[in-house]
């Protein structure tokens, strides 16, 4: 029996990932979910990784493709058996790999009017855009959801930035948190690579102003791409400091 797995990942985005056996399931999507909140697949043309906040898994009588319909046509009527390769992957847990935390603002509302949606959808790009970045670096870019407050704000990040390999900040728009989780991975003795747009996103047009001396050390960028080229260009330079003893 074929198994179809939908993963849940942040900003309310979902991956498809069809016709697997009971095996690789278990090896390829489950235990490294479980291990660190991350797992690797390819999609498309590209192998990537991604932060996972939650697998769903079901059995399906035959193998699906796009000609039957929408993958969620298939499932709608089956029953989520996470838990049964869940259990399984407890014990046999082996795999890690480095996350990355990436300090982002949390502004703008996905059901909020235009204006709103625009802020929301411009910073869903670019955590997508660092995340791709990331990943080719060979590290999983992880990021606080407001959509899926788990736990409180403050516990979550912290436990997130203490475990993170370094970190990236995006200080457009100067907002206090940001600040503030810059200034935590900063007291811990974090690797920080600071990107900023050089203008605001909520107030387009005005030019970002960034505090104290870390502007010395900023990556302004103008859109996405520029944004992917100085972040790859700063981690490349880097590497020996931000992953150490991992690639040695």
């Amino acid at each position: 029996m074929p198994f179809q797995t939908i993963a849940v990942l942040s900003g309310d985005r979902q991956k498809t990932i069809p016709n697997r056996t009971e095996a690789e399931v278990l090896s390829e999507i489950v235990l490294p979910f479980i291990a660190n909140g991350v797992i690797t697949a390819r999609w498309g043309k590209k192998v990537q990784s991604y932060q996972v906040l939650e697998l769903r898994i079901f059995e399906t009588k035959d193998v699906w493709n796009k000609v039957k319909g929408p993958i969620a046509d298939v499932i709608k009527s089956k029953r989520n058996i996470y838990k049964r390769f869940g259990d399984k992957a407890e014990a046999l847990l082996s795999y890690r790999k480095p996350k990355v935390f990436v300090i982002t603002p949390i502004q703008g509302e996905k059901h909020g009017d235009q204006e709103q949606q625009r802020v929301f959808k411009e910073y869903d790009l670019r955590f997508e855009s660092i995340e791709q970045v990331v990943s080719d670096a060979g590290a999983v870019a992880i990021r606080i959801d407001k959509e899926h407050a788990l736990e409180d704000l403050v516990g979550r990040f912290k436990k997130e930035i203490r475990g993170a390999q370094f970190v990236v900040a995006d200080m457009t728009d100067e907002r206090p948190s940001c600040y503030f989780e810059a200034g935590f991975a900063e007291a811990l003795g974090k690797k920080v690579i600071y990107v900023a747009s050089k203008h605001s996103v909520a107030k387009p047009g005005t030019p970002t102003k960034i505090h104290f001396d870390i502007h010395m050390n900023m990556n302004f960028f103008s859109n996405h791409d520029e944004l992917r080229e100085k972040l790859a260009n700063s981690i490349e330079k880097n590497r020996p400091v931000l992953f150490g003893a991992i690639d040695a």
